[in-house]
């Protein structure tokens, strides 16, 4: 899912709803060590695991660290392994003011004395990751674009604006549970399925963590992207690059997977069957197997 903005809606649905998300530090393993990067007024919350060559793991929109349950501890066997809240989400905060996810990421990058890592995105993250491999390509080893969004797609596809306007309405009109069952249906679902074809574990996950997203936002917060956007600058990433994305995605996700393929100095995709937008969560064995075979290969 493309960015969703933290000014569109939320401030006066948290006084109406009354909502609190109890989960949002119950998955730490462990051997994890955890921590706060300040980023001036924001606290951005991370996790570190393993030992070996960095790989810096960010997650999508309304989702936070936990969607990457399946791969922290794997990933960690053979590689130092970050996950961290993005600004607005699970115990990450944010002041007022203008920001950018991609500043973020260099901000833990710098704090954790990470000079170079490979970036594993999803959605959200992915944009991050294409962001920060355009802006500061030296810092890049590889980068892992699952289900990718790209800044400045949005005023490219069609669909893409059509789907940030009704989910933004959703919530307007119909309240959290209406905004949130409507991101479920786009983007747990997807297109071509109904919920009782989604195993119901990955759509109350992602439920949970949508939920605390809500309880995070701040409105006098401004997000903003890399300018001139990535969507032109495609051919810019230098880095060793893999898609991954599920073949019941949204179609506009799996064309800007082509895109990339197409115009980036180094880039392949790997396509997922009977997955939708949150492939590492409905596929997690052959997701893993996916990405341990592209990092092997580095």
């Amino acid at each position: 899912m493309q960015q969703v903005s933290p000014t569109m809606f939320v401030a006066a649905l948290l006084v109406a709803a009354g909502i609190s998300d109890t989960g949002a530090g119950q998955t730490v393993t462990n051997s994890a060590n955890t921590g706060f990067v300040e980023v001036g007024d924001a606290r951005l919350y991370y996790e570190e695991t393993g030992r070996g060559a960095p790989i810096v793991l960010l997650h999508g929109s309304l989702l936070d660290r936990r969607s990457w349950d399946p791969q922290f501890d794997l990933l960690a066997r053979s590689y130092r392994v970050v996950r961290y809240d993005a600004r607005h989400h699970g115990n990450s905060s944010g002041g007022p003011g203008e920001f950018t996810n991609f500043d973020d990421l260099r901000a833990v990058l710098e704090a954790l004395g990470i000079d170079k890592a490979t970036l594993l995105g999803l959605s959200q993250g992915g944009r991050t990751a294409i962001d920060f491999a355009i802006a500061y390509p030296d810092k890049v080893a590889a980068l892992i674009l699952v289900s990718p969004g790209a800044s400045g797609y949005e005023r490219e596809s069609a669909p893409v604006a059509k789907h940030s306007e009704e989910f933004g309405a959703a919530f307007v009109e119909g309240g959290v549970d209406a905004g949130i069952d409507y991101f479920l249906r786009q983007y747990v679902d997807g297109p071509t399925r109904s919920p009782s074809d989604v195993d119901a574990s990955v759509r109350n996950q992602v439920r949970r963590m949508a939920l605390g997203w809500v309880t995070t936002q701040n409105p006098e917060s401004v997000w903003k992207e890399l300018e001139p956007p990535a969507i032109g600058r495609l051919d810019e990433i230098q880095a060793p690059t893999l898609v991954v994305v599920g073949d019941l995605d949204q179609p506009y996700i799996l064309e800007l997977a082509d895109m990339v393929k197409a115009r980036a100095f180094d880039a392949e995709v790997a396509v997922i069957r009977g997955a939708a937008h949150m492939v590492n969560l409905e596929k997690p064995e052959a997701f893993n197997e996916t990405v341990l075979g592209f990092l092997a290969g580095r």
